[in-house]
């Protein structure tokens, strides 16, 4: 059986949690857990399953809004993101969404990353001590901005605006998480009027936007849904991209194997045997048959990516960490770019991998495994 010191939330931030998600893979690929009070899919076919089962939303059907966001701006940002919602009102924003994204070519976005680092040097009073918290706020400042360049934001002109609004989006995603205290949930109800003020704000650039906004338009689709859902692509850089980015220090730091390696090769291989989001959650709009079992409306399914990703099972093309089947992840080479760029901008500032895999922690969290340097 299972390590019982471990569970299915806290394998998320163990030093080693891949020894006993594959234990789960193989010996309790579905099941439930009384504990918790969710079912558990962990083995590759149940995660594909569930993830592709109609029945299985990506909220619970009475609660479109986590209850700590509701009456917030935050949550009224948070209700517009079309990640987070199911049916055929999103799908039209969801459809120009996708394009744009597959039209960012990933190695031109490692290569603007080159550039928006210099940008991002301004800030930084002095490279020589490179500090665990200069490096931390790297990871969640170079990936959010290069994406909010690539979008046509203005963020190439002064890195001083450029990590305020990084600092703003790693709030807002913040604000989401359900460890997140009182004074969590104020900081991301200020960033989501911060960033609809921002964007609202922003001049046309060379970027994308200009066009969706058009076509969203010509579609009737609502503004402020344009405006959501641009903040939400920068929430999807933020996170997940430095914990990729920082597992990836840390992968490099604990096995000098790697350094002689092509940083991209690292990064994927990070993807899948140290993926930066470990779990998804989805809840069930009816009673149904899934995976061999009778479950009921409103039952939650903690769906282990991590545990598919190191089953054993043939490697998919893409990592599992990036989802599978409505709500996959569409900038899963975008996501692996930035995070080698991201890697490679601090280790040409002088950051030490060994250093780093000798002095940090994992950042509390139910779903993704996030470095912080000591």
């Amino acid at each position: 059986m299972p390590d019982t010191d471990i569970d299915p939330l806290s394998a998320v931030t163990h030093p080693d949690p891949y020894p006993y998600y594959r234990e789960l893979a193989a010996s309790q690929p579905f099941f439930r857990d009384d504990r918790l009070g969710l079912w558990v899919a962990a083995g590759p076919q149940e995660v594909a399953d569930v993830l592709a089962h109609s029945d299985c939303r990506v909220r619970p059907p009475a609660q479109p809004v986590p209850p700590a966001l509701a009456g917030t701006a935050a949550g009224e940002l948070f209700g517009r993101l079309v990640r987070m919602n199911d049916g055929a009102a999103h799908a039209p924003l969801k459809a120009l969404l996708m394009p744009m994204l597959a039209g960012i070519d990933p190695a031109a976005a490692a290569q603007r990353a080159t550039v928006l680092a210099a940008v991002l040097d301004a800030g930084e009073a002095s490279w020589a001590a490179m500090s665990g918290e200069c490096i931390n706020r790297w990871l969640f400042t170079l990936p959010v901005v290069t994406v909010a360049d690539l979008l046509g934001l203005p963020v190439a002109n002064e890195g001083s605006s450029a990590a305020e609004a990084a600092q703003r989006v790693a709030a807002f995603a913040g604000a989401q998480s359900p460890l997140a205290d009182a004074p969590a949930v104020r900081a991301g109800a200020e960033a989501a009027q911060w960033l609809g003020h921002w964007l609202a704000d922003a001049a046309d650039g060379a970027g994308p936007l200009p066009a969706l906004r058009q076509a969203a338009r010509a579609a009737g689709i609502d503004a402020q849904a344009v405006a959501a859902n641009i903040i939400g692509l920068l929430v999807q850089a933020c996170e997940a991209t430095a914990a990729l980015a920082g597992n990836t220090l840390l992968r490099l730091g604990r096995d000098t194997t790697q350094s002689g390696l092509p940083l991209d090769a690292v990064v994927a291989r990070v993807a899948r045997e140290d993926p930066p989001v470990q779990n998804t959650r989805r809840f069930l709009a009816a009673d149904a048959q899934l995976c061999g079992h009778a479950v009921k409306a409103g039952d939650a399914v903690l769906v282990l990516l991590a545990a598919a990703s190191c089953s054993g099972a043939a490697a998919s093309e893409r990592p599992w960490t990036f989802g599978h089947g409505r709500h996959a992840c569409p900038g899963d080479r975008l996501a692996q770019a930035l995070a080698a760029a991201t890697v490679a901008a601090l280790r040409a500032r002088g950051a030490d991998p060994a250093a780093l895999a000798q002095a940090f922690r994992y950042r509390p969290s139910l779903n993704a495994r996030i470095p912080h340097f000591l």
